[in-house]
């Protein structure tokens, strides 16, 4: 059988662009001989499609295209296997279905109906035959490798998971080079052929990277990472085939594999919206010049615009000397990058408000200034805006991006990036090209930019002079590595106030983030959209708004469950019975004492545990006693008269006190 793997990139719900795509790849598919063309998983509807597949005719127009799509490349003679995203009983499903003959045959659904068992929870991998091969569809290597039946060839891996940065597994071949997928093979007998999409679909972005692997783990076949590709390979199993030389495959470098992701998401969102070009703020900072690095890498020098405010509020010589060093700056990352630069000088803040005395929150009405200037230009030259905000900034001062504008954006790039990653991706991308000045790519910048992260966090708080001032102390000894080291672990691993790095040195600190954090749970819902690269992103880790809860630990204590509860409810209910037939009993042995007239301490040995024993050893040899006595009278019986029972006979086989 020869195999051919579509690793293409559109735009999500184009559905009919999808199906047109699909068919232009099945066509060149077959011209290389193909006998089976799969496509990825999140083309019509993504990984989340949410309400999208409670649309009433989201899923006739799937249908209606793939059918279409069948018609027309019935011709050609090659099977289509297009997974896609459906309802089922209001449950995202996914449904692998199968183009053969004209026809569209939805495979897993088909093998539910017959097994009986329609469940959106439960996977059985649906085996087909192409050309002599048997081919199973798997989602989960390690859960359906061992449930394939005898025989199967080939185990196609459709990825469902986006890309994170700390799970190689997410990479495609990249992750081979280090021990994946290979112990899939080897354990299932069985080729592995992986489906690997590539681009941003919503916050989702994938890498590419599709291979084919034979039984033995060897890579045979794979496909660039970060690009389209149609990789086409004979599949023979037990046939020695050449395999790819181990040295030639890519390796996974977590700062590569995140800028290039990234660089996807910001080229793919820019495209949806219908624009071409981004206007990006440049404020000499870090995250603002590593944005519009990513930009120009994404989109090309010509479709980037660098907007460059002249800070006002310069009084003292210093300050005139760290402003003229700011411009400078960003005027060197303009020309580095070769883009343009707009620069636009404020005037008093005073004036524009309309008011007689200069305003005390002078700096938060001038960066609300300088968002409206940015919209202006973006506006104007009919573009949209990138946002530089990182995930450090949503934790801890959603807010303060607000009222720069964060919201007028498009997209921030690094919203799930942390600040103190920033340096390493800076680091990464100079290697290549030295356009972001060096004494941005250093730890100084970082922590500049935290301290004013910080700075914004403590302004958010209530205005009491004595509680932001113990905020501010507590947080102002704090390095980027161990705000970013709390936010992470509670964030994204979603560890409890013990477990965090900073807890043992600094408890109150690592409380007052994550108190911080809660906090601006309800700004965080107004940020712009962000691409999801980590264990789990904010737009993940969704909490009430208005909650007033941080999980702070136990301190010490034993973990409490309801189970626990139940079970003591259920042992005090047990207790508490056998209490009452224990009174009850001593109550009518009392009765029988006084009536055979028992001394009171002859009472207490009837009553206590060996004089119950006692009382049942006699109750038994009593009971045993009279059944042989009636088993012996009957037998001496003569007979019973017809329809007539013999003396005893009811009586037998039970114990004497259920007769009575």
């Amino acid at each position: 059988m020869k195999l051919a793997l579509a690793q293409i990139d559109m735009r999500l719900g184009d559905i009919e662009g999808v199906c047109a795509r699909i068919g232009d790849q099945a066509e060149l598919a077959s011209k290389q001989g193909a006998h089976l063309l799969c496509t990825p998983a999140p083309l019509f509807g993504g990984m989340q499609p949410t309400m999208l597949i409670d649309y009433a005719n989201y899923e006739h127009e799937v249908v209606r295209s793939l059918r279409d799509l069948a018609a027309r490349v019935e011709p050609l003679h090659i099977d289509c296997l297009v997974p896609a995203v459906i309802a089922l009983d209001q449950v995202p499903y996914l449904e692998v279905f199968l183009l053969r003959e004209g026809r569209v045959s939805p495979l897993r659904s088909m093998m539910s109906l017959r097994t009986g068992s329609l469940d959106a929870s439960t996977w059985d991998p649906p085996v087909f035959d192409v050309a002599g091969s048997r081919v199973a569809v798997v989602l989960d290597l390690e859960r359906d490798i061992p449930q394939l039946p005898r025989g199967c060839d080939v185990a196609l891996y459709i990825q469902m998971n986006g890309f994170n940065a700390y799970n190689e597994a997410t990479c495609g071949v990249a992750s081979v080079a280090d021990g994946y997928f290979s112990g899939d093979a080897a354990r299932g007998g069985v080729w592995i052929a992986c489906m690997a999409p590539v681009g941003a679909y919503d916050e989702t972005v994938y890498t590419g990277g599709s291979f084919v692997m034979d039984e033995s783990g060897d890579v045979v076949a794979a496909a660039p990472c970060f690009e389209e590709c149609l990789l086409v390979q004979d599949v023979s199993r037990g046939t020695p085939v050449a395999a790819l030389d181990a040295r030639d495959l890519p390796r996974f470098d977590r700062e590569e594999w995140l800028w290039e992701a990234l660089r996807l998401h910001v080229r793919d969102a820019v495209s949806a919206s219908g624009r071409a070009r981004v206007v990006v703020p440049l404020e000499g900072d870090l995250p603002t010049s590593l944005t519009a690095v990513l930009a120009v890498d994404a989109l090309g020098p010509r479709n980037v615009v660098g907007v460059a405010f002249e800070r006002a509020e310069v009084f003292t010589p210093r300050q005139e000397a760290l402003e003229c060093e700011r411009m400078e700056l960003i005027r060197a990352l303009a020309a580095n990058l070769n883009i343009r630069l707009v620069e636009r000088a404020q005037g008093d803040v005073s004036r524009w408000m309309d008011r007689d005395v200069p305003a005390r929150d002078v700096g938060r009405l001038r960066v609300g200034i300088d968002a409206l200037y940015l919209a202006d230009v973006a506006h104007e030259m009919g573009a949209c805006t990138l946002s530089a905000l990182t995930k450090t900034d949503a934790a801890l001062a959603p807010a303060a991006a607000l009222s720069a504008g964060a919201a007028l954006a498009l997209a921030a790039p690094f919203g799930d990036v942390y600040l103190s990653s920033l340096e390493f991706l800076a680091r990464y991308r100079n290697r290549r090209s030295a356009v972001i000045p060096a004494s941005l790519v250093t730890l100084n910048a970082v922590e500049d930019r935290m301290g004013q992260i910080l700075a914004c966090a403590v302004d958010a708080c209530p205005d009491d002079p004595v509680y932001t001032q113990r905020i501010a102390q507590l947080l102002a000894g704090l390095e980027p590595a161990q705000v970013d080291g709390v936010l992470e672990a509670h964030v994204d691993r979603n560890e409890v106030l013990e477990d965090v790095p900073l807890y043992r040195s600094a408890p109150e600190s690592a409380a007052l983030l994550l108190m911080l954090v809660r906090r601006g749970e309800g700004a965080r819902r107004s940020l712009p959209s962000t691409p999801i690269v980590s264990a789990r992103s904010f737009a993940e880790r969704a909490w009430p708004h208005m909650l007033g809860w941080s999980d702070l630990g136990r301190d010490g204590e034993e973990p409490l469950c309801v189970m626990d509860l139940a079970r003591e409810g259920i042992k005090r209910f047990e207790t508490l019975g056998e209490e009452h037939g224990e009174r009850v009993r001593g109550e009518i042995l009392g009765l029988l004492g006084g009536l055979l007239g028992l001394s009171p301490e002859q009472q207490q040995e009837l009553m206590s545990e060996d004089g119950q024993q006692r009382m049942r050893e006699n109750m038994e040899r009593f009971e045993s006693g009279l059944r042989e006595m009636l088993n012996a009278a009957g037998a001496q019986h003569e007979g019973p008269h017809p329809g007539e029972a013999a003396p005893g006979q009811g009586l037998r086989g039970y114990p004497f006190f259920s007769q009575n």
